[in-house]
């Protein structure tokens, strides 16, 4: 009720175009802000162009707020921006953050997008989250088929963090792994006080084919420092979120020949909307986008078109066009939602190669079809 009444005194006052008010709650600070970075800077490129071209709904205006990497405030912060009027909020960075936000979109009615939250469960917690990032269903099984049918690992090691984006992907990843023929040479949580001492130990008792390192940046860039100081040499396969640019450029020489599956971004590409999002990123930027940008990007282009032209703004409107989006492109694919909010993008395993990211199927495919071997 207060939101209604405080959009038809704006409508009153203003007596024109009502403001069409998106919330967009991202970290800028606190552990998920390697993440919260990249996506803003997409989430806003794609905002920024649609009111510079003319082609963003009239009255659009765009409220930006801190979560602090805190789901409880993220939670407070989307219920405010939905009090003031906000008709969605793109966010929901972590996993966390998601499950956090949720009641409150349900509590309100409303949409929540996340542009990069992974956990399986979510979606079909509530008809009004989406998200523009595939679910850890996806990647879990990806990276065990690399490990135990690409790579030949019958014995990986698991280092894990212990939060709702391991809890969601790991057992996805076990499962699948065993069911394959492989199975786990032992499990250690990277917050434990004497975590190096049990890897070194399992490492020289067991000898693993492969590592497999399920967490956010920071445990990946410990787990890789102390398997890179101990030498070993079989293969590193890790999480899409080893993928964010800030913590690659950290990771410099460690990261050279650990594995990842993720979305695939088409830095070559000719089609649209990549080739703009492309060029103009790194006009404002100075920056060559990683996939969390591009997905912010997205996450900002599904809004924009869900909302366009929307003859009733309400919660129930925009998640029945999110649903039904008329052949939307986006950067990192269509942006075509199924009946749980999950958008339907395929994944594809990738690995830093010469201090890059390369798209590591497109690159066995050709020494396969060369007569060679990855």
């Amino acid at each position: 009720m207060r939101r209604a009444a405080a959009l038809a005194l704006l409508v009153a006052v203003s007596g024109c175009n009502p403001p069409l008010r998106i919330g967009v709650v991202l970290p800028d600070r606190g552990a998920a802000a390697v993440y919260g970075a990249s996506v803003k800077s997409g989430v806003k490129l794609a905002f920024d162009d649609a009111l510079a071209a003319g082609t963003a709904p009239a009255g659009l205006e765009v409220v930006y707020r801190d979560s602090g990497s805190d789901p409880t405030r993220a939670a407070s912060a989307a219920e405010a921006l939905f009090e003031s009027g906000a008709l969605v909020v793109i966010g929901g960075v972590t996993s966390a953050e998601a499950k956090a936000l949720i009641p409150v979109a349900d509590r309100a009615g409303l949409v929540v997008l996340s542009p990069s939250a992974s956990a399986p469960d979510l979606a079909r917690r509530s008809r009004f989250f989406f998200r523009v990032y595939p679910s850890d269903e996806l990647e879990g099984v990806k990276a065990a088929d690399f490990l135990a049918l690409v790579r030949g690992a019958r014995t990986v090691l698991v280092l894990q963090e212990d939060n709702d984006y391991t809890r969601g992907l790991l057992p996805v990843f076990v499962r699948e792994l065993g069911s394959r023929g492989s199975r786990v040479a032992g499990s250690i949580r990277l917050d434990e006080g004497d975590w190096q001492a049990q890897v070194r130990d399992v490492l020289a008792k067991h000898a693993p084919d492969g590592v497999y390192i399920c967490g956010y940046g920071e445990a990946i860039l410990g787990a890789l420092r102390l398997l890179r100081s101990v030498g070993f040499r079989g293969t590193i396969c890790t999480t899409a979120a080893f993928s964010a640019g800030s913590v690659l450029a950290r990771a410099g020489p460690l990261a050279e020949g650990v594995f990842f599956p993720r979305t695939s971004l088409d830095t070559a590409s000719h089609n649209e909307p990549v080739r703009s999002f492309l060029k103009r990123y790194e006009a404002t930027y100075n920056l060559t986008p990683d996939i969390y940008a591009a997905h912010g990007y997205d996450a900002a282009l599904a809004v924009l078109a869900a909302v366009k032209g929307l003859e009733q703004r309400s919660g129930a409107s925009v998640a029945a066009r999110l649903r039904t989006l008329p052949g939307v492109a986006g950067v990192m694919g269509p942006l075509d939602f199924d009946e749980d909010g999950n958008v339907r993008h395929a994944l594809r395993n990738h690995w830093i190669h010469g201090g890059k990211v390369e798209d590591f199927e497109s690159l066995s495919a050709r020494e396969h079809q060369g007569g060679g071997g990855a």
